[in-house]
């Protein structure tokens, strides 16, 4: 059973009130400006080497550790600047890397394209997989055979075209066809011998599945049953014995759950997990013997349900020798014997440790960031209520040894926008707070995790209900007295940078400066280019031949028509090489904030894509952020 994606994390305490803790001074800017050392590590199969991503001076490395000696020098893999959506092994000796850039129809309309890569360890090579593949989902990896020779990918072989299912061989890139696309089937699914077990359409608000059996069978279409015919999703299908197995989605309750599934009848049977507030995560099981281990779910900080008893009895051995901890099963080896785990919080950078059950030793294998923990202030979880009753939860950090009152504030909303915040270390929530600042980070209308009434509520609402919840969570702080009404600035990075940007347009008078990092300006122009934006991701398969809410309504909320009405002053900045939001979006606006002759900061780094790239970029943006709010909202 391999457990890629799953965080399995156990519950922490919540630390001591703010105005119990120790002062902290203020921080050298080079404490925060450190890109992590070392990201998303992943565990190869025979549980022996590690291989991690890192960023050095804008070019990208992957980093191949030795597990067991994790000081001898890794094997570093440069692959340059290109922009990573997904890593894993296919065997012990090669990786399948998934890769997001930017491509243009007629040379003038840019989308976005996904490529699949084949790299071989060893010798650093790569090599396209399904070469013929140039759509704008190329390349999901559904079964990766354990010699690392060959593998089955999903692909499009145009933007217009359904994916198809294909073998690939891992060392030539070479693909045949095993799975014909089919009209309205946008997932496909394997099992663990490698075999097309089911495809999933989605017709209008109807679903169908495509399924067999056992290899050698033909697919048959069956008709997913719900109790009533609505625009519920399927977000999963797993496959147990006898035509059974198990189905994720939001029908019974909204929120995503995990029910078992008849695939013969198409019946939804009874229900395995559902949380009262918020969405599944993700499920860890074993399709031979018919058994879920564990289920992992988020409210205000990740968690999990465990049902077999051997992990139950692991989770509290790890938070017994990591108290006071989230602890975090992230990757096993194929026999379960080595376990790749995270430790740490919200408030703590953490690190990562390899535990080999044989001797049941563990010891220390990446450490991403160098900060001490106890200089970064506590992250609480907060609720309050929209000005329409719409509970809305966020996290709020105040400056750690200081008094929770009259602060001025900074509000951070998510990127996305369908997505959410989570209980993880953000190192710019930390180098605000050191500066004087308590910063809110809402949850607002749309974001994900909270089930789907809670997502479609921010369908058609950018701009409008959406920046209502924002604006609603800085009068709930003034109100409470935690905050100066008179000290406040908005700041955010891709969607967020949006909200900050129309904050300066829409309230002038609440905001007294904005931050947009690579943050839309136009949105008809990202319409075009990238429509996935508009929904959020789970139900996104229903939504793709949909705008969520008006599309000629875009230019009245986009910044970009408005740049006019900003009297506050505005810091834009950018990544060159994104390829998520085009930089154009603040090139844009900067031009047009300038010819309006508002007071525009700006600055974009040849080095960076949609995140930072280079320590350097970011050290300079820190800098460049401390003196801009220092003139315009002093702490």
């Amino acid at each position: 059973m391999r457990l890629i994606g799953l965080v399995l994390a156990a519950t922490i305490a919540c630390a001591a009130p703010v105005h119990a803790e120790q002062a902290v001074p203020k921080l050298p800017t080079t404490v925060f400006a450190q890109l992590p050392a070392m990201r998303k590590p992943v565990l190869s199969p025979d549980g022996h080497r590690i291989v991690a991503r890192a960023t050095t001076n804008g070019r990208g490395r992957l980093v191949l550790l030795d597990a067991d000696q994790p000081e001898a020098k890794p094997k570093v893999i440069d692959i340059g600047t290109a922009n990573v959506a997904a890593l894993r092994w296919a065997g012990n000796k090669r990786l399948l890397m998934q890769v997001l850039s930017t491509d243009y129809i007629y040379g003038v309309v840019p989308v976005p394209i996904l490529r699949l890569l084949a790299i071989d360890t060893d010798t650093g090579g790569s090599r396209v997989v399904d070469k013929k593949s140039d759509g704008l989902y190329a390349g999901d990896v559904l079964y990766a055979d354990p010699t690392g020779s060959w593998a089955l990918v999903a692909s499009q072989d145009d933007i217009y075209s359904y994916p198809s299912v294909k073998r690939v061989d891992l060392a030539t890139g070479n693909a045949t066809l095993v799975e014909k696309a089919r009209p309205d089937v946008w997932d496909w699914y394997a099992d663990d011998e490698g075999v097309v077990r089911a495809g999933i359409a989605y017709e209008g608000r109807k679903w169908t599945v495509w399924y067999r059996d056992k290899a050698g069978d033909p697919l048959k279409k069956t008709r997913g049953k719900f109790a009533k015919d609505n625009d519920s999703a399927v977000d999963r299908v797993m496959f147990g014995p006898n035509n059974n197995g198990w189905i994720v989605t939001n029908e019974r309750t909204g929120r995503f759950g995990l029910y078992r599934y008849d695939f013969v009848t198409g019946a939804v049977g009874e229900a395995i997990f559902e949380n009262p507030e918020v969405d599944l995560d993700d499920v860890s099981y074993d399709p031979t013997s018919g058994t879920i281990y564990g289920i992992s779910y988020q409210d205000d900080r990740p968690r999990v349900k465990w049902i077999d008893p051997k992990w139950q009895a692991l989770q509290q051995k790890l938070d017994k020798a990591l108290p006071n901890a989230t602890n975090s099963v992230v990757d096993t080896s194929d026999d379960e014997k080595r376990y790749l785990i995270w430790s740490g919080g919200a408030s703590d950078p953490g690190r990562y440790f390899l535990l080999d059950t044989a001797n049941w030793r563990m010891h220390p294998v990446v450490e991403p960031y160098l900060m001490d923990a106890a200089q970064m202030a506590e992250i609480r979880p907060v609720q309050y209520q929209a000005r329409d009753g719409l509970k809305i939860r966020a996290y709020l950090t105040t400056p750690k040894g200081r008094d929770a009152k009259s602060l001025p504030l900074i509000i951070l909303p998510h990127g996305g926008p369908f997505a959410r915040d989570d209980w993880t270390f953000d190192p710019i929530v930390q180098f605000l707070a050191n500066r004087g600042y308590a910063v809110l980070q809402p949850q607002f209308r749309g974001s994900t995790g909270y089930g789907k009434d809670f997502a479609s509520k921010g369908y058609g609402e950018f701009g409008k209900k959406m920046q209502d919840d924002l604006d609603d969570g800085v009068d709930w702080l003034v109100k409470t007295g935690q905050v100066d009404a008179k000290r406040v600035c908005i700041m955010g990075m891709s969607y967020g940078g949006y909200a900050a940007l129309w904050g300066a347009v829409r309230n002038p008078d609440r905001y007294r400066c904005a931050v947009s990092w690579a943050g839309v300006s136009d949105l008809d122009a990202l319409m075009k280019y990238d429509r996935k934006s508009f929904s959020a991701i789970r139900y996104f398969r229903e939504w793709r031949a949909k705008v969520a809410g008006d599309a000629k309504d875009l230019g009245s909320v986009s910044p970009i028509k408005y740049a006019d009405k900003v009297k506050i002053p505005v810091f834009i900045s950018h990544g060159e090489n994104d390829a998520r939001v085009p930089v154009k979006q603040s090139h844009s606006m900067v031009d047009a904030l300038t010819k309006s002759k508002a007071d525009v900061t700006s600055v974009f780094y040849k080095s960076s894509s949609h995140d930072f790239d280079s320590g350097a970029d970011f050290y300079d943006w820190l800098q460049r952020l401390d003196a801009f709010l220092a003139k315009h909202n002093p702490a």
